[in-house]
């Protein structure tokens, strides 16, 4: 999937879940005087008010499961899209993009001169900088029984270890745990976790990630017990979604991937931070190799969140990180 793929897919989400009220209009007058586009608009947005069960869906901000099911039907869509629709969004956008670019170069000229010299001169070469990894073990646990020792809670989650491994006993919608103590971003870091996952239904869910603590004492965590900055791992029952990090607080889609079992599978996932490139692996097959949007801070915090009806019945096991 090329980098204008992307673009496009997250410009129509955007527009979609209503967090961006420019990206609608551009879809909306993309499609005002062209039959044939603004039929497709309108059955994108007959696809969404379908997820959210609701003709209201702009009324609230959607939930990131929901979204995250939104960005899967849009996907699945683009393929039946009008030839010329791809042309002419980008182009509508590339042209909001470059002006507001333009505008904001002639306000912060100096302060961007000044800020690109400072990260020039902290990390020469970061850009391109790709960190190697050891392949030395400085963190294991079996999750078979143990005790849990060094890991933090999120808000209290309740979580418990037995033969087949670690699992969720709480009884809110989600639950989520990571690894107390914080790994450097500046040297390479490999998450490696064995995950079981039953027949998820459409609420359910399992993540892995990286959070990012972005020079603070522990990660912070929105309300659903998403980290708010990472490199973030989602199973559903539709498929596998990547994040990571974006501008400000929004994620950026990294990579998605429909659903290959819909029963009960066992996945072995592997999440490595290699400074400005990242790479996860899914029982041995390559999901993602590239660029982060923007570089992690640090301190990174190992973590692990499961949401819906089935969250108590997923196991973990065999959790290993490496430098």
């Amino acid at each position: 999937m090329n980098n204008e793929d992307l673009t496009l897919q997250e410009l129509i989400v955007r527009a979609l879940t209503g967090r961006d009220n420019e990206a609608r209009r551009s879809l909306e007058t993309a499609a005002a005087s062209d039959p044939e586009l603004r039929r497709f608009y309108s059955e994108l947005e007959d696809i969404v008010s379908v997820l959210s069960g609701s003709p209201d869906w702009r009324a609230a901000k959607p939930s990131p499961e929901l979204t995250a099911k939104i960005r899967q039907a849009v996907v699945a869509k683009l393929p039946a899209a009008p030839p010329h629709f791809r042309t002419v969004l980008l182009e509508s956008d590339l042209g909001r993009s470059r002006a507001t670019r333009r505008l904001l170069l002639c306000l912060a000229l100096p302060v961007l001169l000044a800020a690109a010299a400072l990260y020039l001169w902290r990390r020469p070469g970061a850009e391109g900088e790709r960190l190697k990894l050891a392949g030395k073990s400085v963190f294991e646990a079996p999750l078979q029984g143990q005790p849990l020792s060094g890991w933090e809670f999120v808000r209290g989650a309740a979580w418990q270890t037995g033969p087949d491994g670690l699992h969720s006993s709480g009884v809110d919608d989600s639950d989520a745990a990571y690894l107390k103590d914080g790994f450097s971003a500046g040297s390479a870091l490999a998450c490696n976790v064995d995950v079981r996952v039953p027949g998820l239904d459409e609420q359910s869910s399992v993540t892995i990630f990286l959070a990012d603590a972005q020079g603070a004492a522990h990660p912070l965590f929105d309300a659903w017990l998403h980290p708010a900055a990472a490199l973030e791992l989602e199973i559903t029952a539709d498929g596998l979604v990547l994040n990571g990090p974006g501008n400000g607080p929004e994620k950026t889609l990294l990579q998605s991937q429909p659903a290959v079992n819909a029963a009960g599978t066992f996945l072995r996932l592997r999440l490595e931070h290699l400074g400005r490139q990242a790479c996860v692996v899914v029982n041995g097959k390559v999901l993602f190799e590239g660029a982060l949007p923007r570089p992690l801070l640090g301190p990174l915090h190992p973590g692990i969140r499961v949401a819906g009806p089935k969250k108590n019945e997923i196991l973990f096991n065999a959790l290993r990180i490496e430098r």
